[in-house]
């Protein structure tokens, strides 16, 4: 059973310690996801992720002070003792003095700051655009990185994070067994998307950050989205869940499956690769094993998936794609970070694997527990019997 209260208090306290750490006296936060990993509140998120329409301040000791989009103030004020309503200052929410109304606004984090006894302190800073950054700065705040702190902060799960994970992959699990029944010829992918995000809400979820639905040559090369193309007899029908579930929390999982009966050889060669992939690839995680180690033990990709591989073999998971990011050996974007698997570290562990100029290419992903005992696969979906032959 997810103690909500107990969450919001100790995932606060995870942040606190963070800040610590790094000698952050205060966060000013903006980005929806961070406000709500701090507070356990989420306001019109999709809407304030492009919108700053609230913030909150949070001292490296104490409560949070929050400002909520007005008329909502109602919703935090049961959990937290000092809430306040916000103001705006982007153009587009104004038609007003953008800069002008940027320094009333930082004079007003500054005289919380003041409050506090830490204007004088390091305060990190998350998303922001030109004018609100420029005020801040103009008030003589040492600014700093707010991300580095967060995403240590959320780098280990809480025993009612872990379930929280758990339970979402539930919930796209039921959205995904919607969506194979209903894999037929003539079918958009569009109507798909739909079957899919249907469940998702009437379960408790909240929304899906992707499109990521798709079929036939759009499988190859990945990173199409669904649009009003028609599932054919024998297309591949490929899917990343990318779901936000109760509370917030991110299901990450990915599977391909066949209209029709009889799979190519091509199809069954392409998912064997995923799929042995992916489960190699989560079979040897275990606390304590180096990262550096973890990529040299992986299974190898056979040299005709590399070109179209996806760069990222393992990326953190919880309320968004989190640290760490492990890359596949030779990717251009991404570095090899330092490190070691942690106990209660929640992963997902990914493979695209698709030939060039091929027509199908397979998108198999898993979501993986570190615990103290080693892995554990929290998406239970089953993998496609006749696609593994």
């Amino acid at each position: 059973m997810v103690d909500l209260a107990r969450l919001r208090r100790d995932r606060l306290a995870k942040v606190q310690r963070a800040m610590a750490a790094q000698g952050i006296g205060a966060l000013v936060l903006t980005d929806t996801v961070n406000i709500r990993y701090c507070t356990g509140v989420a306001v019109m998120p999709l809407w304030t992720a492009v919108n700053i329409a609230h913030y909150v301040v949070v001292p490296a000791a104490g409560e949070p002070v929050i400002f909520e989009y007005g008329g909502a103030e109602f919703r935090q004020r049961p959990y937290w003792n000092d809430v306040r309503p916000s103001m705006f200052w982007q153009a587009r929410v104004t038609d007003a003095d953008s800069p002008g109304k940027a320094r009333v606004w930082a004079q007003q984090i500054r005289d919380v700051l003041a409050e506090k006894g830490i204007a004088a302190e390091r305060i990190g800073i998350d998303v922001l655009d030109y004018n609100g950054y420029a005020a801040l700065q103009a008030r003589g705040l040492s600014l700093t990185d707010a991300d580095r702190a967060m995403s240590a902060a959320r780098i280990i799960k809480l025993a009612d994070e872990v379930e929280l994970l758990r339970q979402s992959c539930a919930v796209a699990e039921a959205a995904l067994a919607d969506l194979e029944r209903a894999v037929r010829p003539g079918i958009t992918e569009n109507e798909l998307l739909a079957i899919f995000w249907h469940r998702i809400l009437a379960l408790g979820g909240e929304q899906c950050f992707t499109r990521l639905i798709v079929s036939g040559q759009k499988t190859n090369p990945w990173l199409h989205e669904a649009d009003d193309k028609r599932v054919e007899p024998g297309d591949l029908v490929a899917i990343d869940t990318d779901a936000i579930g109760p509370e917030g929390y991110v299901a990450d999982f990915s599977r391909t499956f066949l209209c029709g009966e009889t799979a190519s050889p091509a199809q069954q060669e392409a998912y064997k690769v995923a799929h042995d992939f992916v489960r190699g690839c989560s079979e040897i995680i275990r606390p304590g094993l180096a990262f550096s180690d973890f990529v040299a033990r992986c299974p190898p990709l056979p040299a005709a998936y590399r070109e179209q591989a996806y760069g990222v073999i393992v990326h953190g998971i919880g309320v968004d794609d989190e640290s760490p990011n492990i890359p596949l050996p030779g990717d251009p974007y991404t570095e090899m970070p330092e490190g070691e698997f942690r106990e209660n570290m929640v992963l997902a562990v990914e493979c695209y694997a698709g030939k060039v100029g091929a027509k199908d290419g397979v998108k198999l992903e898993d979501e993986v527990w570190v615990s103290a005992e080693g892995p554990i696969v929290l998406s239970q979906y089953p993998y496609d019997a006749g696609l593994l032959g």
